[in-house]
């Protein structure tokens, strides 16, 4: 993939919430800076999941606050192979 796995999200992200991708950083609070909501977090999990090849339990996401953390958290799964 020539993308790297926050390219990939923040332009899910900037997809799902009508933004400019600009706006999205590594930083950036879901509720807080984005206006997402869980469901917003599902769907762009959802559809890493189907593009990416990861598999993530919802328990996973509870503790996710920014996009950076998302980001790691793919990874490490792309990493683990799951």
């Amino acid at each position: 993939m020539d993308q790297t796995t926050f390219e990939w999200v923040r332009g899910r992200f900037a997809e799902v919430l009508e933004l400019d991708p600009a706006e999205i950083s590594k930083n950036s609070r879901f509720a807080d800076d984005l206006d997402a909501d869980s469901i917003d977090l599902i769907e762009v999990v959802n559809s890493a999941e189907h593009s990416l090849g990861v598999t993530m339990a919802e328990e996973e996401l509870y503790d996710l606050e920014t996009v950076g953390q998302l980001v790691d958290a793919i990874d490490r799964h792309r990493a683990v192979g799951e």
